[in-house]
């Protein structure tokens, strides 16, 4: 691991840092800590930089992957010269980095998937309550419409109150749209990352 920490910012192309080490000289290690730091600085939100999707960030590291394109033969003897046919980044690590961050959002969907069956008791709920709201308005004689009243009071939980139901209400449905939304998201993240090669 202390290799791993030493030389993971060195590239298989030799234009890493410390040392400029090529790919023959780079530890395992090392390659595979690149290819997750590089991941996880890309992904992250910072106050410096906006926030980058996930398939745009595993976009960004499939180039690195590439010989660069800047990299000129000027200098023959050179290690960036003999290495112009590689990369940054290892293939086979950005293979596996694909296949854990599909298992990650897939772990997301599942966890954000469990809320919205909760929320969505909740909704549930909030329509019988909204049920006995409306007949209790149609009703004509003041016992039906006490009736109604507490068929409510029945289904309140917790610090939901006659005053303050309806804006939680909103506040659930508020929460399932963003959620669903989120889930969507994330299935449309593993569709195009199914679809990149490296």
């Amino acid at each position: 691991m202390l290799l791993g920490a030493l030389y993971h910012h060195e590239a298989l192309n030799g234009t890493g840092y410390p040392q400029g080490l090529t790919k023959k000289d780079i530890p395992y290690e090392g390659q595979i800590i690149r290819v997750a730091d590089e991941y996880d600085a890309i992904v992250s939100k910072r106050q410096y930089k906006s926030h980058v999707g996930i398939s745009d960030a595993l976009k960004i590291i499939i180039e690195n992957t590439y010989p660069s394109k800047e990299l000129k033969k000027s200098d023959a003897l050179s290690q960036i010269a003999l290495n112009t046919h590689l990369g940054k980044n290892n293939p086979a690590i950005v293979k596996i980095l694909f296949k854990v961050v599909i298992e990650d959002i897939e772990y997301e969907i599942y966890s954000t998937q469990k809320y919205i069956d909760d929320i969505s008791a909740e909704l549930s709920r909030f329509k019988d309550i909204l049920k006995y709201k409306d007949k209790m308005e149609k009703a004509k004689k003041e016992k039906d419409k006490n009736y109604y009243l507490e068929g409510i009071k029945v289904l309140l939980k917790g610090h939901e109150t006659l005053d303050n139901y309806m804006s939680i209400y909103e506040q659930y449905k508020n929460a399932y749209e963003i959620r669903t939304n989120i889930v969507n998201n994330l299935y449309n993240e593993i569709k195009i990352i199914k679809k990149l090669k490296v």
